[in-house]
């Protein structure tokens, strides 16, 4: 009879993203294992839907046939060009395409120009803007995961009872010493850093992140490279409000760049 007036635990909507340039789409596309299994499956989480924001590539055409394959695969469900939705989402987080201002280091790396900084930031706010889920799981095209690794609903979890907590990722690299340094104290299965943010994997509320925080740039925060990246502004935001992060001590990404 009890059971009657129970009030059943919402279950939170996980959405996956990912994004595609000229560098890496015919890795993250034409490898289904890669993407199928190492970007989506290991993370043994139930994804409401599969993005794909394609970027900054040289032939959109080519790109959109082979991911349109995916799709009819169900390996994605939701497939985006960015320059379609760009205008839309710079001013729904109220930036301009001039914000991305390219550092005085950028000469350092290769390749680095401020269309570099530029389209590193756009797209994961295309993937925040675009996601219909409670939460956004994304990745950069060059992380993947070389096994299974349930961690996902334990981080959601910890977010929700903690409102301080604002952003999850797994260790990254097998660095799991340097993850707990970067912490200030253990909650669980999980590293808790005061400060932090990488935009190579990071679990979030959407509703959180889909507002315009990104304006806010610390002096601090000058140990991102390159220039005003996205990093660089989550990161700013994080630490003027007292977000913490989180991190899975028991499951690492592997990050290769291409």
């Amino acid at each position: 009879m009890w059971g009657f007036f129970r009030k059943e635990k919402k279950t939170n909507t996980l959405s996956f993203a990912t994004s595609c340039w000229e560098k890496d789409w015919r890795q993250i596309l034409l490898n289904e294992e890669y993407l199928q299994k190492k970007m989506i499956e290991n993370h043994c989480g139930s994804f409401r839907e599969k993005i794909l924001i394609i970027n900054n590539v040289d032939d959109e055409d080519l790109v959109s046939f082979h991911a349109k394959k995916l799709k009819e695969k169900n390996i994605l469900t939701q497939v985006y060009l960015s320059r379609y939705t760009e205008k839309e989402v710079l001013d729904f987080f109220q930036l301009k395409r001039s914000d991305f201002r390219i550092g005085e280091d950028a000469s350092s790396y290769e390749n680095v120009t401020p269309d570099w900084i530029y389209y590193n930031a756009l797209a994961p706010l295309s993937a925040i803007y675009l996601a219909k889920s409670d939460f956004l799981l994304y990745m950069t095209g060059d992380v993947y995961l070389d096994q299974p690794i349930a961690w996902t609903d334990q981080a959601m979890e910890k977010m929700q009872k903690r409102t301080s907590y604002k952003v999850a990722n797994l260790s990254w690299n097998g660095n799991y010493a340097e993850a707990r340094k970067e912490s200030f104290r253990k909650d669980g299965d999980f590293f808790v850093a005061k400060s932090g943010f990488s935009d190579q994997m990071f679990l979030v509320a959407t509703k959180d992140f889909r507002q315009p925080i990104y304006g806010e740039i610390r002096s601090d925060a000058a140990h991102f490279p390159r220039g005003d990246v996205f990093e660089k502004r989550v990161y700013s935001f994080m630490k003027n409000h007292g977000w913490q992060r989180i991190i899975y001590s028991r499951g690492s990404y592997i990050h290769k760049s291409f």
